[in-house]
């Protein structure tokens, strides 16, 4: 009788050990995947702020150039103003 208590109990561990291996491991493709969607998330957030802050730098140059009455400075800060605005709106704004 202990004989076949000991015997079932290895068996039931090494089929418990077997599942739990088994079910712990995922493919390639699911790591393949959570890299490839962090760097592509990376590349449109980069992409979006340069794409923003340089439509902000055009637009707040043309409302600094308008309030300054064409100076350069005032062209200049409300071009440095709108592209750090602009890369920080177009930034925040993507979704991934």
């Amino acid at each position: 009788m202990r004989k076949l208590v000991l015997t079932s109990a290895l068996i039931a561990s090494l089929g418990v050990a077997g599942a739990a291996d088994v079910a712990g491991a995922q493919p390639y493709y699911y790591h393949h995947h959570r890299y490839y969607r962090h760097y592509h998330c990376r590349y449109e957030r980069h992409r979006n702020g340069a794409i923003g802050a340089i439509a902000g730098a055009i637009g707040g140059g043309l409302i600094g150039g308008a309030l300054t009455h064409g100076r350069a400075g005032g062209t200049l800060l409300g071009a440095g103003a709108g592209a750090l605005t602009g890369n920080a709106l177009a930034r925040g704004s993507t979704r991934c």
